[in-house]
């Protein structure tokens, strides 16, 4: 990672101008695109892992969307208004510019590379590889290009000069190709190689530091999921294509995950804490969705998904005598009462007790420490996870705050890892009886799970006694699962929800009269496509049953 700042740098003359339409991809041949094809691929791995961990609304809102995160300043994206801010453009331009248009100029500079005389022996499989490698992730890219808006530019989208206003393809027919182009990357990926060198911390590769066996593992990851999403649309082409993901060798342990590891300073610190850090704001609280279902079960990687907050001001100390605390409750304090066995804070989060006994407006406490309770200290009751209800305003103060992890620098940012593939699985086995046993497989999603949260064995069993997998409804089993799972992959639980129709979403408060009082199922084309490609913009939104928040992609069936 040390070289993405340098890589950041060098091609910051891409975003400089803030153009950023299809027409002005290929403008200045001369001046960045003299850069190596490592510089120009860290930069696009930097942009695509930006993009899937981002919350920053303007690009980004399936946080708010899958009801995991509840907004406290602005409420347009939480009612599903994404036009105030143009998010369709910015994920449109994202996708398609900082990265595709940047994995394309790496494969450009790779066919054009020169090897020098110490490399000529070994180029040509080098070369192979890292354009097996460099493919691989445009078949991701363009994924999740279909997945958000359904029938995209594809076969013309590549050269803007020959194709300035390029067609819109058929959702089902890119991913026929997609998967073609996955099952040719990974045949060509020769672990006898190397590939974007030196191996490791220093390679340009920032994901899997130019490992060709981790990409192999990768590309077939990335089949299964191809083929899983197209199972209820295409049941034959998707068991075939999940069947030689199999055979080929999938993600087998959190060891296999397809990360990029942030640094700690800036440009290069991750998304999230752009978002909740350096950003220096107050924004988001976590989601009552979540936190109501996670509440009910007693999950554990509560204590790591959110922050506990005090339940609420009790109000100020007016006496202490003894163990017994005489308080004046604050005017905004609920109508609640505190109980017996309430935890009492002096705020905004210093543990001095628990409650014994109480008498109207005193109480007396168990583990008092003299002294830590004084005249006009301000109380709290309680401390427990509590969430903002969506598209309702929500306070930053008496709300859980997202878990910390979403506030260190270094947070990965989670392109596709061994949680995901795990359930990818159990949904396999559930459909067409392969990869073992539905149960099983379901059993190792959800340790996969606890262990991505460093929650421990033990405690997985014991969720799983308590939350068993129902064969006679495994789209629910599965579903919620996922749903629980996928919390800091918000892209990828959109999908799951999308075909599997769990967990059952209620419609934000205050949904915006577009969405049909419907969660979204997909994200509306760019204004300016609207403007600058008119003819194929309406054949497109045609195909697909009209241009709407509510239009299901092709694969979402149910």
């Amino acid at each position: 990672m040390k070289k993405i700042l340098a890589s950041i740098l060098l091609i910051s003359l891409l975003q400089s101008c803030g153009r950023e339409s299809l027409e002005e991809i290929n403008t200045d041949p001369n001046s960045f695109y003299t850069a190596t094809p490592g510089s120009v691929l860290t930069y696009a791995q930097k942009q695509l892992a930006d993009y899937v961990s981002t919350p920053d609304v303007n690009v980004n809102n399936l946080r708010l969307t899958m009801q995991y995160w509840q907004t406290t300043t602005y409420q347009d994206e939480s009612r599903y208004n994404f036009s105030t801010r143009n998010v369709s453009n910015q994920v449109w331009n994202r996708l398609y510019i900082r990265v595709f248009k940047n994995l394309d100029q790496t494969r450009k500079l790779v066919l054009a590379y020169q090897p020098t005389a110490a490399e000529a022996g070994t180029w040509e499989k080098t070369k192979k590889n890292q354009l097996a490698i460099i493919d691989l992730q445009q078949v991701y890219a363009f994924q999740i290009l279909v997945d958000t808006y359904g029938d995209i530019p594809y076969t013309q989208a590549g050269d803007v000069d020959v194709n300035p206003l390029p067609k819109y393809d058929s959702g089902k027919d890119v991913y026929a190709s997609l998967i073609t182009r996955a099952k040719a990357s990974i045949a060509n990926l020769d672990t006898s190689g190397t590939s974007f060198g030196p191996t490791g911390a220093n390679s340009a590769d920032k994901i899997y530091g130019g490992n060709v066996a981790k990409w192999k593992k990768f590309g077939n990851s990335l089949l299964l999921k191809l083929g899983i999403s197209i199972a209820d649309s295409d049941p034959v082409l998707a068991k075939s294509t999940v069947e030689a993901a199999i055979l080929g060798g999938v993600f087998t342990s959190k060891a296999d995950d397809c990360v990029l590891t942030y640094l700690s300073t800036s440009p290069n610190f991750s998304a999230l804490y752009t978002s909740l850090v350096a950003s220096n704001r107050n924004d988001y609280v976590v989601g009552k969705t979540i936190v109501d279902k996670m509440n009910a079960g007693n999950d554990v990687r509560r204590d790591v998904y959110f922050q506990k907050n005090v339940h609420y001001l009790a109000g100020s100390v007016t006496e202490v005598s003894g163990n017994t605390v005489t308080f004046t409750p604050a005017s905004t304090a609920p109508a609640a009462a505190p109980q017996v066995g309430d935890n009492v804070y002096v705020m905004p989060n210093t543990l001095v007790g628990t409650i014994a006994s109480i008498s109207g407006n005193s109480f007396t406490l168990n583990g008092y420490n003299a002294g830590s309770i004084v005249k006009d200290n301000d109380l709290g009751f309680g401390f427990f996870y509590k969430g903002g209800t969506i598209g309702a305003s929500s306070s930053f103060n008496s709300n859980s705050r997202v878990g910390s992890f979403a506030y260190a620098a270094t947070t990965p940012g989670i392109l596709l890892n061994y949680t995901e593939v795990a359930y990818y699985l159990a949904e396999a086995s559930a459909r067409w009886g392969i990869a073992g046993s539905p149960a099983a497989n379901y059993a190792t999603a959800i340790n996969a799970s606890f262990s991505q949260w460093n929650k421990s064995a033990a405690e997985a069993a014991a969720y799983l006694l308590a939350n068993p997998y129902d064969a006679t409804n495994w789209k629910k089993s599965i579903g919620e699962q996922a749903w629980l799972a996928m919390y800091d992959q918000p892209i990828q639980s959109w999908t799951f929800y999308r075909r599997l129709d769990f967990p059952v979403l209620a419609p934000a408060l205050s949904a915006v009269s577009e969405s049909n009082n419907k969660v979204p199922v997909r994200l509306r084309y760019p204004v300016t496509e609207q403007s600058t490609n008119p003819t194929n913009y309406a054949a497109g939104s045609a195909a697909i049953g009209g241009d709407f928040l509510y239009t299901k992609i092709f694969w979402d069936k149910n």
